[in-house]
């Protein structure tokens, strides 16, 4: 059997890659606004950075759907320029 090579920071974890509206600012501060997670639309209700590693930085949020908060680690991988969120989100 062959072995699966990794040549990004998020292929190896159960996690979607999904889009998220963001604001940078000139200091390179990264504020998460929106995320769709299949088809439905959360607001970034609030967050705090969790981790900070040289390539990943980790967002604990609160998502807002309508009255609804639900908590989920959001990853921005900044080399890849994609961010994910565990699988067991919006399902």
């Amino acid at each position: 059997m062959g072995t699966k090579v990794s040549y990004t920071s998020f292929d190896y974890e159960p996690v979607y890659t999904v889009p998220v509206i963001a604001s940078f600012d000139a200091e390179g501060h990264i504020k998460p606004l929106y995320v769709r997670v299949n088809e439905d639309r959360y607001k970034v209700f609030s967050y705090w950075v969790k981790n900070h590693f040289s390539n990943i930085i980790e967002f604990n949020c609160q998502l807002q759907k309508g009255d609804r908060l639900i908590p989920a680690l959001l990853k921005y991988h900044q080399q890849e320029s994609v961010w994910t969120i565990p699988r067991c989100v919006g399902r």
